[in-house]
């Protein structure tokens, strides 16, 4: 797949996870690279909080988008979880 459409599928995924309210921010996809072997891929953001993500896909068992979903998910929400019960706040808060 093309890393043009990639960086697409890795926008809507972070887009649908900051609707959800799973991660606190906003992101923006810059690119999506392609890393040594086949399967590792990293995810370029602008943002300062967040500057990448490094996904493992096998297309053969789910989309990018949903790997993305499952990454951003356990990194960005883990850390938003951690920072909500260390100041006790609920809702958005900024890492």
């Amino acid at each position: 797949m093309a890393e043009e459409q990639l960086t697409i599928e890795a926008q809507e995924a972070v887009n649908e996870l900051w609707a959800e309210q799973i991660i606190p921010f906003k992101l923006t996809a810059h690119k999506v690279e392609a890393k040594g072997k086949h399967g590792n891929y990293t995810v370029h953001f602008f943002d300062s909080r967040l500057r990448s993500l490094f996904i493992y896909w096998n297309p053969q068992k789910e989309s990018f988008k949903r790997a993305v979903r499952e990454v951003g998910k356990r990194t960005v929400g883990k850390r938003s979880r951690a920072k909500d019960a260390e100041t006790g706040a609920r809702g958005h808060v900024s890492l």
